[in-house]
């Protein structure tokens, strides 16, 4: 198993998935047959979410993994400078969303 490919694989699976959770969790919000169709996946949206993201993470990170034949440091470095900076832009679009929605901007 080559290593720094993996770490790339799965940064970038992360990046996805978190751009999948932030979009998902303010859509279901907003359109009550998708929170709807969430719950009755699993038993609660939330639930429903957190599998859709394990499998999506798992799948993306096989099929990147495959895709990135010969990694360098730097590839490494910039994928997971990527990570942090979507990590963090996610953390304020909920944050935003779900204060604007607190406060009925929306």
């Amino acid at each position: 198993m080559n290593k720094p490919r993996l770490i790339i694989a799965s940064a970038y699976a992360a990046i996805l998935t978190i751009i999948f959770v932030v979009v998902v969790t303010i859509w279901a919000e907003l359109a009550a047959p998708l929170k709807s169709w969430l719950t009755a996946f699993s038993g609660h949206h939330w639930t429903s979410k957190s599998i859709l993201s394990i499998l999506l993470y798992v799948a993306v990170t096989m099929v990147m993994y495959r895709l990135f034949r010969k990694p360098e440091g730097a590839s490494v470095r910039k994928a997971l400078s990527l990570l942090i900076i979507f990590t963090v832009l996610g953390v304020v679009a909920l944050t935003a969303f779900y204060t604007g929605h607190h406060l009925k901007f929306f």
